[in-house]
């Protein structure tokens, strides 16, 4: 009987302790901040003669860099890609897009291919919050007219040739779009100027 009066005490104050232990780690589990949710905007600019519309007003400085460093004045936006991700997300994009052909070509369309691997909240050697991109890639085959045939009823044959860029590790500024590279056009003038711009999307 006694062993059973020491025993009940201890056994009523573990039960307590693991009690007050779960509901502890619930609550911290409750309070954790979710992951911040990021914002990537890739916008594509060609210069060299090509069609495409005005450069946005969020784009000025670094196309005002561009111009200078690159000694173009026709710079234009011919695309705009657009995606969402959280800490070490990726994005890949696949699709089809006339425009990084030298010249429209019914029936031989652009094939599309740019991707953002693992990025990172971080902070510079400035203290300003920026992102570590694991890698990036933009890339595309597009059509090359091989032989111009007199006779207009008669396809004309096509071949493929691939652009394309990949950078692996680099850092960009929060909200301040950034040149990540640029690329040429087969068989054109045009350069194209990859200008990628990432945002905390919770702000």
């Amino acid at each position: 009987m006694n062993l059973q009066k020491r025993i009940l005490p201890i056994v009523t104050f573990a039960l307590l302790l693991f009690t007050a232990t779960n509901f502890a780690t619930a609550q911290a589990a409750e309070a954790k901040p979710a992951e911040a949710t990021y914002e990537a905007v890739l916008h594509v600019l060609i210069a060299g003669g090509q069609a495409g519309e005005s450069v946005p007003s969020s784009l000025s400085a670094v196309s005002r860099s561009i111009r200078s460093e690159f000694d173009t004045s026709n710079l234009r936006l011919i695309n705009t890609y657009f995606g969402r991700l959280s800490n070490t997300g990726s994005i890949e994009y696949k699709g089809v897009s006339n425009a990084y052909a030298a010249e429209s070509m019914p029936g031989a369309p652009s094939f599309l291919d740019w991707r953002l691997v693992g990025i990172r909240s971080i902070q510079n050697a400035l203290g300003q919050p920026a992102y570590h991109l694991q890698s990036f890639r933009f890339g595309a085959r597009v059509p090359v007219r091989v032989v111009n045939f007199p006779d207009e009823k008669t396809p004309a044959p096509v071949n493929y040739e691939s652009i394309g860029l990949t950078v692996e590790r680099v850092n960009v500024r929060d909200n301040a779009p950034t040149l990540i590279g640029t690329l040429t056009q087969p068989r054109t003038d045009g350069t194209l100027f990859l200008v990628l711009t990432i945002r905390n999307a919770d702000k």
